[in-house]
């Protein structure tokens, strides 16, 4: 038999709100992935650093994905804006 709580509905929605996001989520695989730190991923992401070519085809392995399309090179990038 289960036993019925009290929470109230506040409690639930703090609950849900200490849940990571999906982004949180994914920061942290590819942490522990490529055996760095969520700050080095967080580089990554808005293009202050670019990992080397062993990390980029850990990733691109992982996901499955052309190891050049991970991290297009700067002028690239500006080239298709």
């Amino acid at each position: 038999m289960s036993r019925i709580e009290n929470k109230s509905f506040l409690d639930l929605y703090r609950e849900q709100k200490s849940k990571p996001t999906p982004a949180q989520v994914f920061i942290a695989e590819i942490a522990a992935l490529t055996r760095r730190s969520e700050n080095t991923v967080k580089m990554w992401l808005c293009g202050k650093q670019t990992p080397d070519e062993l990390t980029q085809s850990i990733i691109a392995r992982r996901y499955n994905l052309n190891i050049n399309s991970l991290f297009p090179k700067a002028e690239a990038q500006s080239n298709a804006i």
